[in-house]
């Protein structure tokens, strides 16, 4: 050591090793999280070398050997443990979510806009619609029109909604090589059979400039879906209540959506949740949530406790399930079938105040034919309700083939 001398550049290896094994050391000691709340996504579990059912049944050394799954270990051209184990690693590292938003401040201050497939422009995030399968849509829609042809005693109807790309396109570069969701929309639209399409487009762009599309997530707010309601009003034949009718409270004001969760980007102020409510004359309700063996029941279309969980939009009638059934003491014979992904829960509120039964179906999770979940003979009207992006990428609509 007596010749050891301390340089400038021997401090900086030193402290660099020292940062690069204290992260090493608290990333293996500290607990695992199994799911990372922030970006709504599970959290990889570390891979297993060893076949467990092998091992179980293993009577002999070499019983023990066989279970190892050496080609797992050793391969080095195709996915193998080394691939998994670096996805555990990055999703457990020490500070990770720290990392992630400092990584992606990084490439914003550089000047990049896009970052995990969202787009940020003036304080708004957008999801970005840049390509589709024109047979997997087509197949969709056909599987829609097979489904009216089926059933001709009942009205249909198709509302497409844009997303807010479509009101934020005009200052996006061309470069960015985003599509025409008006384009798409109006293409579905043409191909429709025996089902009426809903323009709620034209509604969303006479009021593009209020809050109609929370900042941070890709849905539209309760504004948003009460213009949609309005588009909807005269082909599903109902009078439409005026914005003045409604009680209208901030249920919560520090919502952060789906596309925070791809970003982490905390420059974006958080967004509110408000609840609409009829200051007179509010039906009375009763939803229950289907899924599978289990079923829960509510006396209200608004699902508080998720007001306390991330996902806060699920307060809407309750997170993703196969089947919502609702119930109202409106004096009318008008029943609904919505076939829908989730822009329509922040609908139904709306639509809950004409209609004495609603159902809303989720193909994504069902594999069955509907006549072996619902009545279809319940039902006068069946709305099918998307927005643009999730239409365009959804191929669980074709299992509409599956009900005769």
């Amino acid at each position: 050591m007596k010749n050891f001398k301390m340089t400038p550049h021997k401090l900086m290896i030193g402290l660099f090793a020292l940062v690069l094994g204290g992260i090493s050391l608290f990333t293996a000691i500290l607990p695992k999280k199994e799911k990372s709340e922030n970006e709504n996504r599970y959290l990889a579990d570390f891979p297993s070398a060893i076949n467990e059912k092998k091992l179980e049944t293993a009577k002999n050394p070499a019983d023990v050997w066989n279970s190892v799954k050496w080609k797992y270990i050793n391969d080095r051209s195709g996915h193998a443990f080394k691939d998994d184990f670096e996805t555990y690693l990055s999703d457990h590292i020490v500070r990770r979510e720290d990392w992630v938003k400092a990584s992606n401040r990084i490439q914003t201050l550089s000047g990049k806009k896009e970052i995990n497939g969202v787009y940020t422009l003036d304080n708004q995030m957008i999801q970005t619609f840049k390509e589709y399968n024109a047979d997997d849509v087509n197949n969709s829609i056909n599987a829609m029109n097979a489904f009216a042809e089926r059933f001709p005693d009942k009205q249909m109807f198709f509302m497409l909604a844009p997303t807010v790309q479509e009101f934020c396109s005009g200052k996006i570069p061309s470069y960015e090589g985003l599509l025409s969701e008006k384009t798409f929309i109006d293409d579905c639209y043409k191909k429709l059979r025996n089902i009426s399409a809903i323009d709620c487009r034209s509604f969303l762009a006479s009021n593009s400039d209020e809050y109609i599309y929370y900042r941070t997530d890709h849905h539209w707010t309760s504004l948003g879906a009460y213009y949609a309601y309005q588009s909807a009003a005269k082909l599903l034949e109902y009078t439409a209540y005026g914005y003045g009718s409604f009680n209208i409270e901030t249920a919560s004001s520090d919502f952060r959506g789906t596309l925070y969760s791809k970003t982490l980007d905390d420059s974006i102020p958080a967004d509110n949740i408000d609840y609409y409510t009829l200051s007179k004359n509010e039906p009375k309700v009763k939803m229950t949530c289907i899924n599978g063996s289990e079923v829960k029941e509510y006396d209200s279309l608004y699902v508080r406790d998720f007001l306390n969980e991330k996902d806060k939009y699920s307060s809407f009638t309750g997170s993703n399930v196969p089947i919502v059934e609702i119930e109202t003491d409106v004096d009318t014979d008008k029943t609904l079938l919505i076939i829908k992904d989730s822009y329509a829960h922040s609908l139904v509120p709306f639509l809950s105040k004409h209609y004495s039964k609603i159902t809303m179906v989720d193909m994504r999770y069902i594999n069955t034919s509907l006549n072996d979940l619902i009545n279809l003979d319940d039902y006068s009207q069946v709305l099918f309700m998307y927005n643009a992006v999730t239409f365009a990428e959804d191929g669980n609509i074709t299992k509409l083939g599956l009900t005769k």
